[in-house]
């Protein structure tokens, strides 16, 4: 394919001008997102939205993140105002993604059109102002954008493509404008987005490397010490994340109580436990299917289950790296070809190529991820595919149909693109409104991946429907025998079923699992308790002490009991513990009152009983209890 033949076509086209088609993409966008987007606004927590948004929130302040440390620290902050301004509504969180994704798309927009009055594409493609609206309105509708946008805990992604791409744009705007006041503002503006862009995710790291790409190729030859001079802010911003990563013990980055430890320590155990060869070869599958999704979004998936690949003599393997390596050379060879003879059309569609490449390496590459595989790695990725494909798309037009006016064409092209793309969009949104359906989905097509099933089995679990969530955590269990997870929670259905002894055998199993489960020795002490076995309820609830000193429950269950078998030194010491923990609790006070009446210190009783009902006035227990020891001593 001659990508580069018909393309400095004049005419009417050069009239579409970059401030006549912005508005025009504004409303076209935000139209096309507000419809496929209409059903999610009430769509509820997901996956890990429980983890990242709110039980990480649940508890703290916004003091809590400052001063700005840790890996992903503005997109936590982000969830953190939101959790402020909306609590657990989830209408907030998808209104913030939803116009996080209308800016990206007219960022797509913006990027497009001052990719097109560079150098080295100013007056070569006329019709760039229309690819521009086209490529907008392609990443806007594409559906394979849900995941980064409708899963809330995914606007990792979506806001760290927001900052790396108007850091692009503002970039471009600095080289491109004449105003020395302006041109400054745009340069520092361009550097305070790649920051941020740092601090949101890590394939931000790529983004001095687009500019310098852009920068010696897109603008004009010679000069290179002066230009590459005012790159040197960029490159210093590669810093940022191995810092954040590996230098939390610094001060200067939070210490031990960075923002997002957690992601931070995940990551780090991918790299060390998980092989950058074996990584690299799944990738080269992987982006195969990354690319056909682009193309043909169907069977899209919320949790794949990919097989890990070791050799490249498999054929999956072998096959995929011919035909990426394919890809990806006709791309670099279109950009190349383009500084030679001037073809607007290859370099854009070059361009989206090499764009795509770039973007998706820090997450397909050698740096090892335990997922192997999710659609939301693809949101950065697809701005260049969507400007590989609208460019194709016009290309064809001025191959095939040079005459036909472009304004008409643009719409045309739009709506034809936009409506199947669209429609997708909002059917695979329909799933992420009810807590069980996108896991359903997901069972139905990775049914052999124990993570769908205990995922599934968790939102039956959230719905009430027990019978479904048992299935599931059975299904689970069977695949994964040593998820301690799926026995507590199947252990706790059966609880509250009055399965005593079901719930039994799976909390034993969650606790032979992992020990340290002070929950799940908790229960089996109460289990144990109601079928009548005191020692064991003791032994069990001293586990949990043990574990967690600091379980007031606990502390006051086994108190009880010792109470109950006239073990009153024992009762005593762990109704002291109660009260140490929680001074205003009532019924530790009194309890203890009724330990010193049967070991008979009357006075001491009295003093419970009396902080008893000052704590609680309306305590009949306590109050009969102290008329009694006051008749006494009269």
């Amino acid at each position: 394919m001659r990508i580069n033949s018909s393309e400095n076509h004049t005419g009417e086209a050069t009239g579409l001008k970059e401030k006549g088609l912005f508005l025009p993409t504004v409303l076209v966008v935000v139209a096309i997102i507000a419809v496929a987007y209409s059903n999610t606004l009430t769509a509820p927590f997901q996956f890990d939205d429980h983890l990242y948004v709110i039980d990480y929130n649940r508890g703290k302040g916004l003091g809590a993140f400052w001063p700005p440390s840790g890996t992903r620290y503005v997109t936590y902050l982000s969830f953190a105002i939101n959790y402020r301004l909306g609590g657990l509504s989830t209408l907030g969180y998808h209104l913030v993604n939803i116009l996080i994704h209308a800016l990206n798309s007219i960022g797509v927009y913006l990027l497009v059109a001052g990719i097109a009055r560079t150098p080295l594409l100013k007056g070569r493609a006329a019709l760039t102002s229309a690819i521009a609206l086209l490529s907008a309105v392609l990443f806007a509708a594409h559906p394979v954008h849900t995941e980064a946008i409708t899963y809330i805990s995914q606007r990792f992604a979506s806001l760290a493509t927001l900052f790396y791409v108007y850091s692009i744009v503002f970039y471009l705007k600095w080289r491109l404008a004449n105003g020395p006041r302006q041109r400054w503002f745009f340069y520092l503006f361009s550097i305070a987005l790649a920051v941020l862009a740092q601090k949101t995710k890590e394939i931000a790291f790529t983004l001095p490397f687009m500019l310098v790409f852009f920068e010696l190729t897109l603008f004009e030859r010679g000069g290179y010490k002066r230009r590459l001079s005012a790159l040197i802010p960029f490159a210093l911003c590669l810093l940022i994340i191995p810092l954040t990563v590996y230098g939390h013990d610094l001060v200067i980055w939070g210490g031990d109580k960075a923002v997002g430890d957690e992601v931070r320590n995940l990551q780090l155990k991918d790299l060390h436990s998980i092989s950058r060869h074996d990584y690299l070869l799944t990738q080269f599958r992987v982006l195969v299917t990354y690319l056909r999704l682009l193309v043909l979004p169907i069977g899209q998936n919320l949790d794949y289950d990919y097989p890990m690949y070791r050799s490249i003599t498999e054929p999956a393997v072998f096959l995929s790296l011919i035909f990426i390596a394919s890809v990806f050379s006709f791309g670099v060879w279109l950009f190349a070809r383009s500084i030679r003879k001037g073809g607007g059309y290859s370099a854009l569609a070059g361009l989206g190529v090499i764009w795509f490449f770039v973007a998706i390496s820090i997450e397909s590459s050698i740096i090892p991820i335990k997922d192997l595989i999710f659609e939301h790695r693809l949101y950065l990725p697809s701005v260049g595919a969507a400007l590989f494909a609208a460019t194709v798309v016009f290309f064809l037009k001025d191959k095939f149909a040079p005459g036909l006016k472009t304004s008409a064409f643009a719409a045309l092209a739009a709506v034809m693109l936009a409506a199947p793309l669209g429609a997708a969009t909002y059917l695979r949104n329909s799933l992420w409104t009810d807590e069980a359906a996108i896991f359903e989905d997901a069972a139905k097509k990775s049914p052999g991946k124990e993570r769908v099933h205990y995922n599934l089995a968790w939102a039956y679990q959230r719905k009430g429907e027990k019978a479904k969530a048992i299935e599931h955590y059975k299904e689970t269990i069977r695949l994964k025998p040593d998820k301690d997870k799926a026995h507590y929670n199947l252990a706790i259905i059966y609880q509250s079923t009055g399965d005593r002894a079901g719930a039994l055998e799976h909390f034993k199993e969650a606790v032979d699992i992992s020990p340290r489960n002070a929950t799940a020795w908790y229960n089996m002490a109460a289990i144990y308790h109601d079928m009548g076995d005191d020692l064991g309820a003791i032994e069990s609830y001293s586990e949990a002490i043990r574990i967690n000193p600091g379980y007031e429950d606990a502390h006051f269950n086994i108190a009880w009991l010792y109470k109950e078998r006239g073990d009153l030194k024992r009762a005593e010491a762990h109704l002291d513990a109660v009260i140490a923990l929680d001074p205003e609790s009532a019924d530790a006070h009194y309890n203890l009152a009724i330990v010193y009446i049967k070991s008979g210190r009357p006075d001491l009783a009295a003093g419970e009983l009396k902080s008893a009902l000052a704590i609680d006035p309306n305590y009949t227990e306590a109050a009969l209890e102290l008329s009694r020891l006051e008749r006494g001593a009269r």
